[in-house]
């Protein structure tokens, strides 16, 4: 299925690791958000679980590897093109446990860049997606249920 004016949304994930107040973002390398922070995450591959996607999508993007825990959020991300959606995915953010962290930061797959961020900066900068913001301002919560699949 064509990512672009996609027929049906697409399933996807997001990696989130938080640890004493900071969370990963990388900056994105490709549309939809090209220059924008997010955390990382991609595509769910056909067969693959959830929480094998996520820590797939760590690993290649990040250069580091975790456990993870479980689903921390939903969301989604639509953007139109003249009233057409030229892309719509639906991402599930699985948290990582980040005493289980191992590896060095460093960007790779469609990352740009690969650094740690203030909750509080990710939840008020307009460099940060609409949907990473929307987390970390849940994040900040702390009232974040975690599903665990």
């Amino acid at each position: 299925m064509p990512r672009e004016y996609p027929e049906y949304a697409i399933a996807s994930v997001g990696a989130v690791v938080v640890k004493d107040g900071k969370i990963i973002l990388v900056e994105r390398g490709y549309p939809p958000g090209v220059g924008l922070w997010a955390v990382p995450g991609g595509a769910i591959e056909a067969g693959e679980s959830i929480l094998d996607a996520a820590v797939r999508e760590l690993e290649e993007e990040t250069g580091v590897t975790g456990r993870p825990v479980g689903v921390v959020w939903v969301s989604e991300s639509i953007v139109r093109d003249d009233g057409r959606v030229k892309y719509h995915y639906v991402i599930v953010d699985v948290l990582f446990d980040p005493e289980t962290l191992s590896g060095e930061l460093r960007p790779g797959g469609d990352a740009r860049r690969v650094e740690w961020f203030d909750l509080r900066e990710a939840a008020a900068s307009s460099l940060v997606t609409r949907s990473t913001r929307r987390l970390a301002e849940v994040l900040l919560k702390g009232s974040t249920p975690l599903i665990r699949i």
